[in-house]
């Protein structure tokens, strides 16, 4: 019996020992020009969490991608976005899609040909990373990005505790790997989405 408590005081122990998560609030970045122009080229997607049922089947099917913003002629605060992804086994290339930014509560709204989804940019210890916070109705979610299709161990670190904070769960968690990027060059197995005409 003494063993018993000894084995539970020791449990115990360690538990009182271990330091708390510790959670800050998500802090939006201030988007201005500057903001803007650094948002500018190719991203890699790194992964994704969400709570949503539909967002976590999408992230789970996405084996890689890669993104650019291009600034647009039309109009200051939108940006054109070209994906190119693996989407289980098939590389698909989406150029049908532009980002609103609202400057005032540094969001982006990606609209797309039968969607739109709204994140806010969140502030990040790296410039290499874009970081974003996705709403969707009562859920949400958090998906990183970087200059390289090797996220950094800070980079990863910075954003595993993000979103153990935002309460998401392993489970709701997705990463990509570089393995058998798609190439930009349209192939055979490559599908265009192209933006529908007017």
């Amino acid at each position: 019996m003494a063993l018993v408590g000894t084995v539970i005081f020791l449990g115990l122990a360690h538990l009182l020992s271990a330091k708390p998560l510790d959670c800050e609030p998500l802090v939006p970045e201030i988007i201005d020009n500057a903001t803007i122009s650094k948002l500018l080229g190719k991203w890699f997607y790194i992964g994704g969490a969400s709570q949503h049922p539909d967002t976590v089947q999408e992230l789970e099917s996405i084996k890689n991608a890669y993104f650019f913003l291009y600034p647009s002629n039309v109009q200051q605060d939108e940006l054109l976005l070209t994906e190119i992804m693996r989407v289980k086994d098939k590389c698909v290339v989406d150029n049908s899609s532009s980002i609103s930014v609202t400057r005032n509560t540094s969001t982006l709204t990606k609209k797309g040909t039968n969607e739109s989804s709204i994140a806010q940019l969140i502030k990040s210890s790296s410039e290499d990373v874009m970081i974003l916070h996705h709403i969707h109705g009562n859920y949400t979610g958090l998906t990183i990005s970087a200059r390289t299709h090797n996220a950094s161990t800070e980079q990863l670190e910075e954003f595993k505790i993000q979103v153990a904070c935002l309460g998401l769960k392993e489970e709701e968690t997705f990463y990509t790997t570089p393995k058998d990027l798609c190439p930009m060059e349209e192939e055979r197995d490559v599908e265009v989405l192209e933006p529908p005409l007017e």
